[in-house]
C-alpha cells in the first residue's frame, strides 16, 4: 500500500492542507490543492524543519510535515520498486490473465512471466472491468479449479468507471477468499491479492 499523510502545501505565502499519497508510479496530492507528480519526473528531494521539498519537471513543490518530513524525504529519494517485483512474477512464476490487461505497466510486468491455463498458474491475474466481471469471477475461480493467489485489477479513485477496491473486498470475501496484499498499477488501476480460504 502506499504512504499518506496529511500536510500543508506551501506556495508564495500561502499554506493548504492536502493529504500526500505516494505510490509506486506518482505523487498524489489531494485536498485544498490537487496535483499528480509522477516518479519519474522526481529531480531532487531536500528536508529541512519538517518542511520537505520536491523538484520536478513540472516545478517546486513545498509541503510542511513536521516529524514525518523526515520519513517522507527518504520515501521520495527512494526508487520506487518495479511493479513485477511488488506482484511477485517474473520468469519463474507462471501466470494465467483473465480479461483484458488495462494499461501497459501491466503487460511489461508480466513479459517474462510464462503463461498457464489458470488450473496449473503459481498466480492468477483477474481483471475486473465492470460489475458482472466482478460478479462471475468466484465462479469462474472455482469451475477452473484455481488453488493459487489471484491478483485481482480493479478500479481505483472515483474517477475510475471500474469497481472499486470495497466492492471487490465484498464480494471475493463473500466467496471465500481473504485479501492479503495491494498495488498500485495505474492512476485509475490497482490491485489486491486474494487467497482463498486455507491456503
Amino acid at each position: 500500500m502506499g504512504r499518506e499523510s496529511r500536510a500543508y502545501w506551501l506556495d508564495a505565502g500561502d499554506r493548504a492542507a492536502v493529504v500526500l499519497r505516494l505510490e509506486w508510479d506518482a505523487l498524489t496530492v489531494r485536498g485544498d490543492r490537487r496535483a499528480v507528480v509522477p516518479r519519474n519526473e522526481f529531480q531532487r528531494v531536500g528536508e529541512h524543519d519538517g518542511v520537505v521539498e520536491l523538484d520536478a519537471a513540472s516545478g517546486r513543490y513545498r509541503f510542511q510535515l513536521g516529524r514525518a518530513a523526515s520519513d517522507w524525504a527518504a520515501a521520495l529519494a527512494a526508487p520506487p520498486r518495479p511493479l513485477d517485483e511488488k506482484l511477485g512474477v517474473g520468469s519463474e512464476v507462471s501466470v494465467a490473465v483473465r480479461g483484458d490487461l488495462p494499461v501497459d505497466v501491466l503487460e511489461e510486468a508480466l513479459v517474462d512471466s510464462p503463461r498457464l491455463p489458470p488450473w496449473e498458474a503459481d498466480v492468477v491475474v483477474a481483471v475486473v472491468p465492470d460489475e458482472d466481471d466482478l460478479a462471475g469471477l468466484p465462479d469462474w475461480l472455482q469451475e477452473t479449479g484455481v488453488t493459487s493467489p489471484v491478483w485481482v485489477i480493479h478500479g481505483k479513485g472515483r474517477d475510475c468507471l471500474a469497481p472499486g477496491d470495497a466492492v471487490v473486498r465484498r464480494v471475493m470475501r463473500d466467496a471465500g477468499y481473504r485479501d492479503t496484499s495491494t498495488s498500485a498499477v495505474a492512476e485509475c488501476w490497482s490491485a489486491t491479492r486474494y487467497s482463498p480460504a486455507g491456503h
